[in-house]
């Protein structure tokens, strides 16, 4: 049961729901490919788990670079704006 709703002059949508149900699946045709992908050599899909540490390596990995580059950064706009400071208050 919903609560009674307030008067108000701000109208909120409703979020839409996503239901996604495919046409047709056959799980012998899935499980067939997947033996063959197996047997054939060709490299498994990755699981949840394996993708999610994947992921996470991939992040910090990045993060790392991009640290560094924003305090480059950042040092060098300090020092550029301490040096048109210096002039402005020296002459």
């Amino acid at each position: 049961m919903e609560p009674p709703k307030l008067p108000t002059i701000f109208k909120q949508g409703r979020a839409r729901n996503f239901n996604y149900q495919p046409m047709y699946y056959d799980e012998e045709k899935e499980r067939a490919e997947e033996l063959k992908r197996k047997y054939a050599g060709e490299p498994e899909k990755l699981t949840r788990e394996d993708f999610r540490g994947q992921m996470r390596s991939d992040w910090s990995r990045n993060r790392g670079k991009q640290a560094g580059s924003s305090n480059i950064r950042l040092v060098v706009i300090a020092i550029a704006l301490f040096l048109i400071t210096y002039l402005i208050l020296t002459s």
